[in-house]
């Protein structure tokens, strides 16, 4: 009996040490093996008092929870809940960093009803709890205000020279709103695209440009947010000027040049625009034919004929602007002309030569007053004597009506030839100025491009343009019109052909050309050898040389230091991709497919840097795609974090099948969401593919995030905590 009783009070010592913690365990754990929260008191603030019933992005009310210990001290890992009254907390972090804290934000987005939310904190469990804060919804209607600096955009386009416009966003008590995206929108022009999204002044500034058009007209911008009217503003492009210089009097059947010229703001002569010119009554037409665009020096040459009439209206329109100009018709036989040495009129002759310029049907005063003419010549000089040795310096006298000059050039050209006679009237005629075709003419002869590819059968596409420019072989070295050249290949390995007639006659710059149309097959270097022969003259020849080959492509591809927005949740990051041969021309028409593929993603979280910032990370620590054979199926050994999914996946869209232009050059967009900037590293492929040829292009892209989400110290940035996860061990998926 006593030892029953003995080994009965063994039994209740040792279930009271077990009820007591002994017998094993860790000091200071509950029954769970888990340590008690030390947190004695949690700290709620908040960034605002009210927050706009809007609900936008960007009106959101920052909260900071900070929890402590019993001795004041910010404790670390502690997990944090909010509670909200209505609206919603977000959750990206809910456990404090190193200084105590966890930071999310209240939104009222789907509820703008006016009320006031009631928001806590609690740690340990809900055991220490915050004290509430009042936050009160209020209506905030966005309105749109939009200025530009100028109302004027100078055509010129020159960098420097652009509108600044701005949109100012305010609710309805004219408080500045920042954080709202504006879209805004040119019908003609061109944009900036630096950052839509106001900014604390509730601001958003871009410039607007000529978009490299400097045609005037008026450009309307219209800016338009979540919840505002749009509103709009007009710039117009100004500073062309159009002149047109026409003489004031023309002889009924006599022709006249009528010169159009086109300058933008800074004076600079418009080139290859389209002119539309009419006349009253008489025939316009562009002098030498052709179309009716302005030339390198912004200049167009029309010819007027007055066929009929006493007057008329010659009216001019180019890049926006019209001009007008009145001619007075005279009915008098008034004309001047060049004349051979058979008395017959000529439109061109030698240079060198003395041509007899007549002038008749001028006044016939009566006695004792007299009548005079001025003769000037565009090319040239004019003389008194047929022997071109007296230079005229004083106006002719007209006997009977008519007078007689001279006129000599040194080089080839047209010369206009006017006559200028008492009373106002004037009369014009041309003389084209040739070399001729001497015993010591020269030909040169150049390939272009020098390099050209193959064509595959059927194909003409791959041709190299042969010039030939033939010379008098002077000291002046004149090219000479009417030359006769025959084109021929001397050596060609690829079975090419010259486009026909492969004998050609050269024009006022002294040039024939003809093709040669590359064959199927390649060359070596410089190993089609083509002659240019001058027949007659001299019969100088010369030779080109030019290459057959398989033609490369090189890819290229960079970016600026702008980040766009693509919405209200995602990055646009553009790359310029650039094409050229392997002589670095522009090769447009390539057909580009892009790609992206995950390298590296990282886990980690930001913190603002003092005093100034930006926010930034402060852990990094990089993973490897666990897509290893990048099939995008989760495969036995990939998923080394365990959660399931193959880590990153692939959060970024980009550009497909776009092609280049006529710089070689196209644009390729990476979109990707806001919270995987800074967060994923990725490789860019493009691909591009022509006449054969084949070629690539990879770089590693670090997502980058817009500057001012990462400025402001009160406001959290998109991805303050990597939505990868926060561990050091990427076999971690936390």
């Amino acid at each position: 009996m006593k030892k029953i009783t003995g080994w009965l009070a063994m039994l209740a010592c040792a279930s009271v040490l077990s009820a007591c913690g002994g017998g094993g365990g860790s000091a200071g754990a509950n029954s769970n093996g888990v340590a008690p929260s030390k947190a004695a008191s949690v700290v709620l603030t908040a960034s605002a008092t009210t927050i706009a019933s809007s609900g936008l992005d960007g009106t959101e009310v920052t909260l900071t929870a900070i929890v402590r210990d019993a001795g004041g001290n910010a404790l670390p890992n502690e997990t944090v809940n909010f509670s909200a009254s209505s609206g919603t907390v977000s959750s990206t972090n809910r456990v404090t960093n190193a200084s105590g804290q966890v930071v999310e934000k209240l939104s009222v987005k789907g509820d703008s009803t006016p009320r006031t939310i009631t928001i806590s904190a609690s740690a340990a469990n809900g055991a220490v709890k915050s004290s509430e804060l009042s936050v009160a919804v209020i209506t905030a209607v966005p309105s749109l205000t939009l200025t530009t600096d100028s109302g004027t955009l100078a055509s010129v386009g020159t960098a420097g020279n652009e509108v600044n416009v701005v949109a100012l966003v305010r609710d309805s008590n004219n408080t500045v709103m920042a954080g709202v995206t504006v879209d805004l929108k040119a019908d003609s022009g061109s944009l900036s695209l630096t950052n839509r999204v106001s900014n604390a002044q509730g601001i958003v500034t871009e410039k607007l440009g000529t978009g490299g058009d400097p045609t005037s007209r008026a450009i309307k911008i219209t800016a338009s947010a979540p919840g505002a009217a749009p509103v709009t503003a007009i710039v117009n492009v100004a500073g062309n000027k159009l002149t047109i210089n026409a003489q004031p009097t023309i002889n009924v059947g006599a022709s006249a040049d009528v010169t159009v010229k086109l300058v933008d703001s800074a004076g600079n002569g418009l080139s290859g625009k389209a002119v539309t010119y009419s006349s009253n009554s008489n025939g316009l037409t562009v002098k030498g034919g052709g179309a009716a665009v302005t030339n390198s020096a912004g200049q167009l040459v029309l010819s007027y004929t007055a066929s009929s009439g006493s007057s008329d209206l010659i009216t001019v329109k180019a890049a926006g602007e019209t001009n007008s100009v009145s001619i007075a018709i005279n009915s008098s036989s008034f004309a001047v002309k060049v004349l051979d040495a058979g008395g017959n009129a000529e439109s061109s002759a030698f240079i060198g030569g003395c041509q007899r310029i007549a002038v008749t049907g001028g006044p016939v005063p009566t006695p004792p007053d007299t009548a005079s003419v001025t003769i000037s010549s565009s090319r040239g000089v004019v003389y008194s004597d047929p022997g071109c040795t007296s230079p005229l310096s004083t106006t002719l006298p007209l006997a009977g009506g008519a007078a007689t000059a001279y006129v000599n050039a040194t080089g080839p050209g047209v010369a206009t030839i006017t006559a200028a006679a008492t009373g106002g009237l004037t009369t014009q005629t041309d003389l084209e100025f040739v070399a001729p075709l001497t015993n010591t003419a020269t030909v040169t002869i150049q390939a272009d491009p020098a390099v050209i590819g193959v064509n595959s059968p059927g194909s003409t596409s791959q041709q190299a343009t042969l010039r030939a420019v033939v010379r008098d072989g002077t000291v002046q070295n004149n090219v000479v019109k009417n030359a006769t050249v025959a084109f021929s290949i001397q050596s060609d390995a690829t079975a090419g052909t010259l486009t026909q007639p492969a004998v050609v006659v050269t024009g006022v710059d002294g040039a024939a050309t003809v093709s040669f149309i590359a064959g199927p097959n390649q060359s070596g270097l410089d190993a089609v050898k083509i002659q240019a022969k001058i027949i007659g003259g001299s019969g100088a020849s010369a030779v080109a040389s030019l290459t057959v080959a398989q033609k490369s492509l090189f890819i290229s591809a960079g970016t600026g230091s702008t980040v766009g927005q693509s919405g209200t949740a995602a990055y646009q990051l553009d790359y310029v991709v650039l094409v050229t041969d392997a002589a670095g021309n522009a090769v447009s028409g390539v057909k580009l497919t892009a790609s992206v593929l995950p390298v590296t993603y990282f886990k980690g979280f930001m913190k603002y840097t003092l005093p100034l910032g930006p926010w930034e990370p402060v852990q990094h620590v990089g993973c490897a795609n666990e897509d290893i054979n990048r099939d995008g199926i989760l495969n036995p050994g990939e998923d080394l974090n365990g959660n399931g999914v193959l880590d990153p996946g692939i959060p970024v869209t980009v550009t497909t099948n776009i092609t280049t232009d006529a710089k070689g050059q196209a644009i390729v967009s990476l979109v990707y969401p806001r919270d995987r900037a800074n967060w994923l590293d990725v490789n860019l492929t493009v691909r591009g593919q022509a006449n054969g040829s084949e070629s690539s292009y990879t770089g590693l892209v670090h997502l980058p995030g817009l500057g001012i989400d990462y400025a402001t110290q009160a406001i959290q940035p998109p991805g303050v905590s990597s939505p990868y996860g926060i561990s050091t061990l990427c076999s971690n998926p936390n």
